[in-house]
């Protein structure tokens, strides 16, 4: 069979990484689409991969309605030149909209219970949609669910083995504390806020009383904190995740990547509250791997304590007895792939 999958964020190419491998391993082509957004494309590069780009990221409103149709003239043609069965993505109106129009089939794996664009406008477009089995929303005949989180694709020990060298080769002073900022620029961002700048410095001042901060960030990074920028390439933000001692961020993604990794992990963001998504809810009620602080305050003063002495022993034991309980992710979503 022939699969597109579709890339919008680096987060998307880790998950869908192994499962797009052993695809190819089963004779099946694969086409990798990606939008220039973020640090994809340096990823992409970094790892290797061969893709097509089908667009831009516009972060203001009015260029990504202006852009819109640009985009989808380019994914479709590329979907006709390449003429895919499948059509795989994370949950990407373009994706399905395209596939509907050139009847392909399409798949999609949303994590979000709350991004209303992909509820309103991908779901009803789209032949089946993929979630974990804890997705608090049913979308019926059409839906499947799998076990675990889907950065379990990319981070569990079956396919994750971190380089510990890192530490020496970019002279990385531990013990030390990863601190993640996002620039809130994405459609399901709108209305949504994380650390303001007063909030960033705070948070950075009083993490290295105790530990080294290095900072990953999205947009502007208050002049003061640019000297605490992660030193790293792109590619090889898990294995630093891997061998911190804390991360605390308004990054959605990264606060469960780090708990996946066995870092003690604080999310702060205005998503935080009673209308939370289930796999950061799942991650802290159940497993005791992530902390979901609303108020960036309470962030600052938990990061504080958390950033005493290392805890870093104990999140390892949490994370192995969490992937004691959960199966082969991927196993479970090439399997679904190939039987469509």
């Amino acid at each position: 069979m022939r699969y597109i999958f579709e890339l919008n964020h680096p987060k998307h190419y880790y998950q869908f990484k192994y499962v797009m491998n052993s695809l190819r391993e089963d004779g099946h082509d694969i086409l990798v689409l990606a939008r220039d957004k973020d640090v994809l494309l340096d990823v992409l590069d970094e790892e290797g991969v061969q893709y097509k780009v089908f667009g831009r990221h516009n972060k203001s409103m009015s260029a990504k309605i202006l852009g819109t149709f640009r985009l989808v003239r380019n994914y479709m043609t590329i979907t006709k030149q390449f003429q895919p069965d499948i059509i795989v993505s994370k949950a990407s109106w373009y994706g399905v909209y395209t596939a509907k129009r050139l009847h392909v089939k399409s798949v999609i794996f949303p994590d979000s219970e709350v991004v209303k664009v992909t509820n309103k406008y991908v779901v009803p477009l789209c032949t089946k949609v993929v979630t974990p089995q804890s997705f608090q929303l049913d979308y019926g005949e059409k839906h499947c669910r799998v076990s675990g989180i889907f950065e379990d694709c990319y981070l569990s020990p079956q396919v994750f083995h971190p380089d510990v060298s890192i530490v020496q080769k970019y002279n990385l002073k531990r013990p030390y504390a990863i601190v993640r900022f996002v620039g809130w620029f994405a459609n399901h961002d709108v209305g949504n806020n994380g650390f303001s700048s007063q909030e960033k410095m705070e948070l950075v001042q009083v993490i290295s009383k105790k530990m080294t901060v290095y900072i990953s960030y999205e947009g502007d990074l208050p002049e003061e904190l640019a000297s605490y920028r992660l030193p790293t390439p792109a590619s090889l933000i898990h294995e630093v995740l891997s061998c911190a001692d804390l991360y605390v961020g308004d990054s959605q993604t990264m606060a469960s990547e780090a708990a996946l990794l066995g870092t003690p992990a604080i999310r702060s963001n205005s998503f935080v509250g009673p209308n939370d998504m289930s796999n950061f809810v799942i991650l802290q009620e159940k497993y005791g791997m992530l902390y979901n602080v609303a108020k960036p305050v309470d962030a600052i003063a938990l990061a504080a304590d958390l950033s005493m002495n290392s805890r870093k022993q104990e999140w390892m034991k949490k994370r192995d007895r969490y992937y004691e309980q959960v199966g082969d992710i991927n196993a479970q979503i090439v399997d679904l792939l190939e039987n469509m």
